[in-house]
């Protein structure tokens, strides 16, 4: 099994990577930053259009995007939608039949059906309108992470009957705070939300745990596993919808 993995060098695609070495899998590591991997910013369009590929791949795992920062919405925007997707797009006539995309979205993208227009709104625009998108929506920080975890899981959604036609099929993960390096951006940005998050789900994820999911998604055992979105987040969404439902904890 050959495997493409994004964000490679630390995190969930390094813990996902090993993973699925262990699994006896070839990995090709792609990531922004310098080391025993292959180097893409994906940021930048043109790189992506100018990324070579080596061989067939029989699964893409979408690990590499940008926590939210003020200053950088419109960055996060790139990178963690229009980079996903256009690299993605250029993954795909290299893929085995039966192939996986595994793409790291986020509980913070959970309100997407809340958020449908807008987020329709931001997938017809391209990557060079993404500045004045944020500007003409009023997007903070916060929710430019948020749309493009939403923007996301939808465009994975609305590509299974697509890929399924080619062979292929796409699934998102979406983890709740997970112990990595960027931990306290989340803590930063989300603030209250994120404390309250922490403190019903007993703590945070580890990038193992979800890396687990992504593994197992990314191999054959997963086939008929077709567009859906598989939150990993300690139970915190399970006692939120009860809380929204008026549904009391069981004794």
């Amino acid at each position: 099994m050959r495997v493409l993995v994004t964000g490679v060098a630390n995190g969930i695609g390094a813990a996902t990577a090993a993973a699925l070495r262990d699994a006896g899998a070839q990995i090709i590591g792609v990531d922004v930053v310098e080391g025993d991997c292959r180097r893409l910013d994906l940021s930048d369009m043109s790189a992506i259009d100018a990324f070579r590929f080596d061989g067939r791949f029989d699964a893409l795992v979408n690990a590499a995007g940008l926590p939210p920062r003020e200053g950088d919405e419109a960055r996060v925007l790139t990178v963690n939608y229009h980079g996903l997707r256009r690299f993605t797009e250029r993954v795909i006539p290299t893929m085995s039949n039966g192939g996986s995309i595994v793409s790291m979205a986020s509980k913070a993208g959970s309100k997407w059906r809340e958020n449908l227009d807008q987020v329709r709104r931001f997938q017809a625009t391209g990557p060079g309108e993404v500045d004045t998108f944020v500007s003409a929506e009023n997007i903070d920080a916060v929710r430019s992470y948020d749309l493009s975890k939403e923007a996301l899981i939808v465009w994975t959604k609305v590509q299974t009957p697509r890929l399924a036609a080619l062979g292929l099929r796409a699934n998102t993960v979406s983890p709740a705070a997970v112990e990595t390096r960027i931990l306290d951006d989340f803590m930063t940005a989300f603030g209250e939300r994120a404390v309250r998050g922490m403190a019903l789900a007993g703590r945070a994820g580890t990038a193992d745990e979800i890396a687990a999911v992504a593994a197992f998604l990314a191999k054959p055992e997963s086939g008929w596993m077709k567009g859906a979105n598989l939150v990993v987040d300690g139970g915190l969404d399970a006692q939120l919808e009860c809380m929204r439902l008026g549904i009391p904890a069981a004794d």
